[in-house]
């Protein structure tokens, strides 16, 4: 095999353009993937360093996701309490304006024994089993009164007991039985006390009344009543990534506030049920009928209400607290970012400029060879060579 000797401008002119081509493909990796530094052999301290900056940015990364999902359970019950507390505030309103309109429509509630009596008989002694201050009770309109069966007391008397209660009045005669009315149309409920009074008596809870009301306090009544359904409902609902704030036995949300695991945070959720309100439902009680009724179911309403501020309170305050640590670890990411690409990353302008030297260098090179063909010093090497 023959060498050919080339003349040392040549020779130069190919190594440069062998180097060329080198730092071209180099400078090209550089702008493709953006990275300036990739191994210690590039920049031990730059690439250790860096190195360690996206360690940190990664488990930041991951904290910020779980607060991330902390957030969202926070926002979440906090948007459930304000739609709670507006469903209220609209019940209440409807409530007060019933107030104060005209009712018609009561039919009394009846409750009738089926003992007949003699009025004036003594009932000890006329009943068999029935001895003195044996009793019943009877409960209306939210009142339980104790009627008493006392020494000598007559069928007369006893009804004389029953007269003596708030919107109720008996009656008892001869060869009849007792007859209890409650003219307001409300329940009148009746239970044995001592002994078995009022099952001697005949006498058992009537429910057959109907209360007086208008078309604006029972659609008030339904209202509210439906207005408590949509609460139950939110509150089983109010799950964010499994997570329940405002149920019967509400959640707790335990967070971490920085990579390590280290400074958890624990927000305790607080029961916000129609239960745990002290929400009543007004509808089958007809509790609209009266302005007494009324301002009853408006007090529970308040009542709720500044409980659901206590509550948005508390999460508000670990909302706060979860928000603020998450645009801590956004911002701190975002700043180690930066000092990983201040460390190995690629200065676009930087190394387009220098490709841009080097495809010239590399040009110029291959343009030297050409030139060097051209002259036919290869051809003239080659004769003197034989």
């Amino acid at each position: 095999m023959v060498d050919f000797p080339l003349a040392s401008p040549t020779q130069r002119n190919l190594s440069s353009l062998v180097q060329a081509k080198q730092l071209i493909d180099a400078a090209s990796k550089r702008i493709t993937t953006g990275i300036r530094v990739s191994s210690p052999l590039e920049g031990v301290a730059a690439f250790f360093d860096a190195k360690e900056l996206s360690t940190r940015s990664t488990q930041l990364l991951n904290s910020k996701e779980k607060l991330v999902d902390a957030a969202e359970v926070t926002g979440g019950t906090l948007a459930d309490i304000d739609e709670i507390t507006s469903l209220l505030t609209t019940a209440k309103l409807l409530a007060a304006a019933a107030k104060g309109g005209a009712v018609s429509g009561a039919t009394a509630t009846t409750a009738t024994g089926n003992v007949v009596t003699t009025e004036a008989d003594v009932i000890t002694g006329t009943l068999g089993g029935v001895i003195d201050d044996d009793s019943f009770t009877i409960t209306h309109d939210g009142t339980t009164t104790t009627i008493t069966n006392t020494n000598g007391s007559t069928f007369t008397s006893l009804v004389a007991q029953i007269d003596g209660i708030a919107d109720l009045s008996a009656t008892v005669s001869d060869g009849s039985a007792i007859v209890i009315s409650a003219s307001d149309g409300k329940d009148v409920v009746i239970s044995n006390a001592t002994n078995t009074l009022a099952t001697d008596l005949g006498l058992s809870s009537s429910t057959d009344g109907i209360i007086a009301t208008n078309a604006t306090r029972s659609s008030a009544e339904t209202q509210l009543d439906l207005t408590l359904s949509k609460i139950s409902k939110l509150v089983g609902e109010s799950s964010y990534s499994g997570t329940n704030l405002l149920k019967t036995e509400p959640d707790t949300l335990t967070v971490s506030l920085n990579e390590n695991g280290g400074n958890v945070f624990d927000l305790e959720g607080v029961a916000s049920t129609v239960s745990a309100l002290s929400l009543t439902e007004v509808d089958a009680a007809n509790l609209y009928a009266t302005d007494t009724g009324i301002d009853s179911s408006i007090a529970e309403i308040d009542a709720a209400i500044a409980a659901l501020a206590r509550t948005r309170a508390t999460i508000s305050t670990g909302d706060s607290i979860i928000n603020s640590r998450l645009d801590f670890a956004s911002e701190f990411i975002d700043l180690l970012g930066e000092g990983v690409d201040r460390l190995i990353a690629t200065n676009l302008d930087e190394e387009q400029a220098n490709l841009l030297a080097l495809q010239t260098r590399h040009d110029l090179s291959a343009t030297g060879i050409g030139l060097f063909f051209q002259n036919g010093t290869i051809l003239t090497s080659i004769l003197h060579s034989g």
